[in-house]
């Protein structure tokens, strides 16, 4: 055991050559393998929301459950056309996963087909009211045009918030008409969203309108329907795809936790021996950041999902934890081994890898995560 008056055993060249290749090996390999990693999660997750935006709108790829052949026209329904118009999109929360709705939808058709107007379904929603604004017949021909306001819910992928973008659906079906007996036929002319309509925060990149094949492997407790039958509907869809406009909200969210962390590595430039203020701007760093990470949680529900925000988060949280374990390395070579130009090579080196590496890691996520 060395006694206190005794001089510390100091490296050798070749020592110290390796005390600092391999910290800073070390140092450089976390921010490149945690940065590839979190990337490709974050791209990952832009391919499933292409993907799922693919499968939902696509109308030649059936849905779940579906096949082929059922997905084709049914011959012998009898076609309604239908199309709607987007009036306004009052709330959309993230938090709460709900948005609401108000828009016009309109049904023509042939022959004596009860009104489709008057028993549609709204899917994934609640109609919380629906006003008939509008009817004309000349006995063959029909046409009836409706106001509804819903209420929908949705799971949205919070995966690439706050660079967002997410896809809200009107989807109807007869309440009455199986497929075969009743067909939606988009109106692809008429068919819009109004100029009026603004998310906050948002803003519309794409709508289409299809329709698709659905079914339920159910009877409903139908006792005219025997055990194991299927029954395929007519489904409208509108979508409507919206992207985050602009950078606002992720700067108001992560400036503070920029500063919080190029603070701690400020450290690097304070002497070791100076424990006060060489540690403390690391753990004052950490408070900040993990203050931080309460207040991005509010944006976001209550899942087992990791958003991009999350993410921003726990990379800064990693990267102060590492500014106050240099810390300590730098310390115990200063103060116990007498290392003190290994420790100031050191410090200076640990702030020209991590500075760079963690804005670099950051605008990668970035682009990895916008569309």
């Amino acid at each position: 055991m060395t006694e206190p008056n005794e001089a510390p055993n100091h490296l050798s060249a070749r020592q110290e050559r390796a005390w600092f290749r391999i910290s800073t090996i070390v140092l450089v390999l976390f921010f490149l393998v945690t940065g590839a990693c979190l990337s490709w999660s974050q791209w990952q997750a832009k391919r499933e929301d292409r993907a799922l935006w693919r499968a939902l709108m696509d109308p030649s790829v059936p849905d779940p459950g579906v096949t082929a052949a059922e997905q084709a026209p049914t011959a012998g329904a009898i076609p309604v056309e239908v199309g709607v118009y987007v009036e306004r999109i009052p709330k959309l929360s993230i938090k709460d996963s709900a948005w609401s709705v108000v828009f016009d939808i309109w049904f023509r058709w042939q022959g004596d087909l009860r009104d489709p107007g008057e028993d549609f379904v709204l899917m994934e929603g609640t109609i919380m009211s629906k006003e008939k604004l509008d009817e004309a017949t000349d006995g063959q021909s029909h046409y009836a045009r409706y106001r509804v306001v819903a209420e929908l819910t949705k799971a949205f992928r919070i995966e690439r918030f706050p660079v967002d973008e997410h896809m809200l659906t009107i989807a109807i079906e007869s309440g009455r008409s199986i497929r075969e007996r009743m067909l939606f036929v988009p109106d692809s002319t008429s068919t819009s969203i109004s100029s009026r309509v603004s998310v906050p925060g948002y803003r519309l990149i794409r709508s289409v309108g299809i329709e698709k094949a659905h079914s339920y492997k159910t009877t409903r407790g139908d006792p005219r329907m025997p055990a194991g039958t299927k029954s395929t509907f007519s489904q409208y869809r509108f979508g409507m795809a919206f992207k985050r406009d602009g950078w606002g909200l992720y700067l108001k969210m992560f400036q503070a936790l920029y500063v919080a962390v190029i603070v701690s590595m400020l450290a690097c430039f304070i002497k070791p021996t100076d424990v006060d203020p060489r540690f403390g701007l690391g753990v004052g760093g950490l408070f900040a950041a993990v203050a931080n990470s309460y207040l991005v949680g509010s944006y976001v529900p209550d899942t087992g999902q990791f958003a991009l925000a999350d993410v921003v988060n726990a990379l800064g949280i990693l990267t102060i934890l590492v500014t106050i374990i240099e810390s300590t390395i730098s310390l115990y070579l200063f103060d116990h081994r007498g290392e003190e130009a290994l420790s100031r090579k050191l410090d200076k080196a640990a702030f020209g890898i991590m500075l760079p590496c963690f804005l670099g890691v950051n605008l990668l996520l970035l682009i990895a995560a916008s569309a």
